[in-house]
């Protein structure tokens, strides 16, 4: 019969690294729908009308789709941990590149910065379930970070609105830094 101290242990470390992964997931999500509610800001602070205000989400997008057909070969030559970090440290950089843009070409840039790395942690982390947990153990952990994940864009344009009311649009930015860089000493201390 198991130990029932190991077990809350055990349970403990599945729910921790599940959240953790969620968070992963999350990113590009954030990353998309939270400066959505700014879109009139920027316009405004660039002299831009909104519909190259709204290239910043393609300039992010399509980095992101073609990036994710590459993250799960650079996990398994690199390995997770590496590949997370490099993704995490790249993103949080992007991050505050978005927040202090000159002009609307930088901004697309450092989307597109933002798009290549963000997707890093859905795949890895999606790998690495794998790589830990057996059959059935890896479906219930799967279904924890989908149900976390699946909060994300419900939340991330209120979350955004709220920082762009308070803040101004930039700090959505410097919010995706702070949550990217957050992340990425989490995973650097608990990661193997």
């Amino acid at each position: 019969m198991p130990d029932p101290t190991q077990q809350k242990h055990a349970d403990r470390a599945t729910l921790l690294l599940a959240a953790m992964l969620a968070g992963l997931a999350t990113l590009g999500p954030f990353a998309i729908d939270t400066y959505m509610p700014s879109f009139p800001a920027i316009a405004r602070s660039f002299d831009a009308t909104q519909l190259q205000v709204q290239q910043t989400l393609t300039a992010y997008l399509i980095p992101f789709s073609f990036m994710m057909l590459f993250h799960g070969a650079l996990t398994d030559s690199f390995g997770r941990r590496p590949v997370i970090l490099v993704g995490l440290v790249v993103f949080m950089c992007a991050s505050i590149g978005c927040a202090l843009a000159q002009s609307l070409p930088q901004l697309l840039l450092f989307r597109a910065l933002q798009g290549m790395s963000s997707g890093t942690g859905m795949v890895a982390g999606r790998a690495m379930i794998r790589d830990i947990y057996p059959g059935h153990q890896a479906q219930r952990v799967m279904s924890m970070v989908t149900m976390i994940f699946g909060l994300a864009p419900a939340v991330a344009p209120i979350l955004g609105g709220w920082l762009e009311v308070w803040f101004g649009w930039r700090s959505i930015f410097l919010f995706l830094a702070l949550f990217s860089g957050l992340l990425c000493v989490t995973c650097h201390f608990r990661l193997a």
